[in-house]
């Protein structure tokens, strides 16, 4: 079969081919990553169009990926994908999206203020902890680097799923502060801090989960968040981009969604106090939730 394949896999899929793990079976999508750790999505035409998705033009009701569940003799390489019976060749490419550029700090702000009223009533996934870390991920992240750090890095991993909520929280505020700050100074450290939380993420969540991390850390997510994050910085139809990406998994749209709203006031922030620094993993109440090195596996037990 034809498809046609995100630019972010093409190394991935122009090398030899090589065989892969098999992450899920799903009848939208089945997720594999290479020995090298490239995680890839093979989705249908109607399903969420990951960053790192190779789409067939067949719709999920006429999906083939059901068929396969439970087959291991899966390979990635030679400009395509097999699984079984199913073989999967990229004939065309395409470029993860990007928002139009935002507008003056009055049309954030009533971007910013249409998606908090919005969301206000909506069910999330993310759990009291989870909420505190993010709002302090906001607080802190244009005053205090180290502490916004260790707040994103309590986030890792944190809930159950596929993309634990914490994960997709992370990933809606990653983006949001990197494309929505207009000043250089709040792209260096949407830089830095997508940078330590893509290294930490493998092995502490799982593999699906911290690939779109590692993504949302570079600038790419799904078209249903980075149109939901244009809106806010035109401050124009957040409402019906709120409800697209509401659709998105059980709650991980919701959880994308409060991520970008810690996100796009982050971008904002700079009036918030600078505090201290604290070293993480000292006893001062910023250390990581689980020692480095634990697995995803035992992190969920």
């Amino acid at each position: 079969m034809p498809g046609s394949a995100s630019v972010r896999i093409r190394a991935a899929l122009e090398r030899p081919a090589r065989p892969a793990r098999v992450l899920g079976v799903f009848p939208a999508a089945i997720y594999l990553a290479d020995p090298d750790g490239t995680v890839l999505a093979l989705c249908t035409h109607d399903a969420v169009r990951l960053p790192n998705a190779l789409v067939l033009a067949a719709r999920t009701a006429a999906s083939p990926f059901p068929a396969l569940a439970g087959r291991t003799d899966a390979r990635i390489g030679d400009g395509g994908v097999r699984l079984g019976a199913l073989g999967v060749t990229a004939v065309r490419w395409w470029t993860p999206p990007r928002p139009p550029a935002p507008g003056d700090t009055d049309t954030r702000r009533a971007g910013r203020a249409a998606l908090r009223d919005a969301l206000s009533p909506v069910r999330t996934g993310l759990s009291d902890r989870a909420r505190t870390d993010l709002a302090d991920l906001g607080r802190y992240a244009a005053t205090d680097p180290e502490r916004a750090a260790a707040a994103a890095l309590r986030l890792v991993g944190l809930g159950p799923g596929l993309t634990p909520s914490g994960d997709d929280a992370l990933c809606g505020f990653l983006l949001a502060r990197r494309l929505l700050d207009p000043e250089p100074t709040g792209a260096r450290h949407a830089d830095a801090l997508g940078a330590r939380v893509a290294a930490h993420a493998p092995g502490r969540t799982t593999d699906l989960s911290a690939a779109l991390l590692g993504h949302a850390a570079r600038g790419d997510g799904c078209a249903q968040l980075v149109d939901l994050i244009g809106a806010v910085g035109r401050g124009t139809d957040v409402l019906p981009r709120l409800h697209h990406l509401l659709t998105v998994g059980h709650t991980s749209g919701a959880d994308l969604a409060h991520g970008v709203l810690a996100g796009a006031e982050a971008a904002d922030a700079g009036a918030v106090p600078a505090v201290a620094a604290a070293p993480i993993g000292l006893g001062d109440g910023t250390e990581l939730p689980y020692p480095e090195g634990r697995s995803a596996r035992e992190q969920r037990a």
